[in-house]
């Protein structure tokens, strides 16, 4: 038997005037769930023109802003900049988010203010070398002098920050370029299994990703399997691009998911 999310997203198929409905509620199309939670507010998109494209898409978007440390230059970075963030959300119909930034976030905000979003997600790309410094792994330039060493710090820097207070953690397993073409070889089962159990054990969804199309489908398989949420996140930033799931729908139907194995925003701050 549906609980009153399910029946409430499973609902909203007939239409998308659910959009100013409950905070909680997720469009369907073609049973399938119709949300990106991955979409970044700045320069080349507006709050106002990604409810726009949200519309056009008939899509429900989670905007985030980055939060972290001030002197790192986010947006987000202490209870002051974090209800002004969440103010300029309220009555929109979207879903009011953060992506946590720096592994000290907890320590910048309130358990009150955090309980105001509807989630936050977070991600492993920060990776610090052996001084501490963010290694930039997203560059294209940046190539690892040993990949397996960089593997093992990589995973286990991706086990702590999924033991955060998250609820979403995106761009699972995604590798720098120069390491893509040894995809399968570096992500071991043993590997995806260590985040698998973690994701699991903290009750945070893993992303699919639509930006950078992982995860690949036999890391989804495993996770599948293991009963791990999933969703959804273009991971974009542009009107062209903001809402762009093909990927992310393209897997949910080769993984044969339903509704009850994707992640419905229940409030952050569960675990703060």
């Amino acid at each position: 038997m549906l609980n009153r999310r399910e029946a409430l997203a499973l609902c909203a198929g007939a239409g998308l005037s659910q959009f100013a409905g409950a905070a909680d509620q997720i469009p369907m199309r073609d049973g399938i769930p119709s949300v990106d939670y991955h979409v970044h507010v700045g320069d080349e998109l507006s709050v106002g023109r990604a409810i726009q494209v949200s519309r056009q898409r008939g899509e429900k978007f989670g905007l985030l802003q980055h939060a972290g440390e001030k002197r790192g230059g986010y947006a987000v970075y202490d209870d002051d900049s974090l209800n002004a963030w969440i103010r300029s959300l309220e009555g929109k119909p979207v879903f009011k988010a953060i992506e946590a930034e720096t592994t000290n976030w907890p320590s910048l905000f309130s358990k009150t203010a955090i309980a105001k979003l509807d989630y936050i997600q977070a991600d492993a790309l920060g990776l610090p070398d052996k001084s501490g410094a963010p290694m930039q792994i997203w560059k294209r330039d940046f190539q690892p002098a040993n990949p397996q060493e960089f593997m093992d710090r990589y995973v286990d820097f991706i086990l702590q920050r999924i033991s955060e207070p998250i609820d979403i953690f995106v761009v699972p397993t995604f590798l720098p370029d120069s390491l893509l073409p040894d995809y399968d070889r570096l992500w071991t089962a043993p590997r995806a299994r260590a985040i698998i159990d973690a994701a699991l054990a903290n009750k945070v969804a893993l992303e699919i990703d639509c930006h950078f199309r992982v995860p690949h489908l036999r890391f989804l398989e495993m996770a599948r399997d293991a009963g791990v949420m999933f969703a959804f996140g273009s991971n974009y930033q542009t009107p062209e691009s903001a809402g762009d799931i093909s990927y992310c729908i393209e897997v949910y139907k080769r993984l044969g998911l339903t509704p009850r194995q994707f992640f419905r925003p229940s409030g952050a701050g569960r675990r703060f």
